[in-house]
């Protein structure tokens, strides 16, 4: 991999592209890169995590990741294909990670250059076929699909946890009690480590491990039992008032039917 992704970095192309698959709860470690990577996801779902918090890539969404910004990647059963663009290429290169829906153009468009060779010629229908996906992919709406994690350790420690097995009958209370400290402190602090309030941060990591669960076929009641919902309908309405779809847009049925229509 590392011989690959440097040929990457140096080819004389604007945008090359590389398929790659991971095994369940593989983890690929901590770095960067030279370009500005496009990071797809063709199946299974990904979790980026940075110093400025932590992305989802579900199937039929894709990842802007700036040129240098460290990161690291955890994967469930994921197949992907990654676009690195080099940095004059874009007209407003991302100055942040950003996840984006992937419209059947787009996707198209990737597929396509996927089987394009990395010193294709630019000046015949492969140099073509990847100026529209330079286009097409500076064009795609973004998701909501970012959770802000704090730097204070003690704050991560609880979040990382609560990430790893979501309950929305956690109170601040709770937290306040571990960290020793008063609720009114707890609140201040965990505003200032993540600029949201510990109800919005609670709201959008259950709602993340959801999209991921839903994707790898669990059902919508499981889900909303384990998270310590009173029933799947009163789940349902918090996640359709986060993302603005229902559970049901994620199910892993939903997603296959979506990826497989005609561009």
């Amino acid at each position: 991999m590392p011989h690959t992704i440097d040929l990457l970095e140096q080819a004389d192309r604007d945008v090359v592209v590389v398929e790659s698959s991971y095994p369940d709860g593989h983890v690929v470690a901590t770095h960067t890169h030279k370009r500005v990577q496009l990071l797809h996801a063709i199946s299974g779902i990904m979790r980026l995590e940075t110093d400025a918090g932590t992305w989802i890539v579900p199937p039929g969404f894709a990842l802007w990741i700036p040129a240098g910004i460290r990161h690291q990647l955890r994967t469930t059963r994921v197949t992907t294909r990654s676009l690195y663009f080099r940095l004059n290429a874009l007209r407003n290169a991302p100055q942040a990670c950003q996840v984006i829906e992937v419209s059947p153009l787009l996707r198209a468009l990737i597929d396509a250059a996927a089987h394009v060779p990395v010193l294709y010629d630019t000046r015949q229908r492969d140099g073509m076929l990847m100026r529209l996906l330079l286009l097409e992919a500076c064009q795609s709406p973004a998701a909501p699909f970012h959770l802000p994690m704090p730097h204070d350790s003690q704050l991560a420690a609880l979040c990382n946890a609560f990430f790893a097995a979501p309950m929305q009958t956690v109170t601040p209370s709770q937290w306040a009690q571990v960290l020793h400290v008063s609720e009114r402190t707890f609140y201040r602090r965990f505003l200032a480590g993540t600029g949201l309030s510990f109800m919005e941060w609670r709201r959008k990591a259950c709602v993340f491990v959801a999209i991921s669960r839903l994707t790898l076929g669990d059902s919508v009641t499981r889900i909303a039992l384990d998270m310590g919902y009173e029933s799947s309908s009163a789940f349902s309405a918090m996640f359709r008032k986060e993302t603005g779809k229902p559970p049901s847009a994620y199910a892993r049925h939903a997603v296959q039917d979506r990826l497989s229509l005609p561009a």
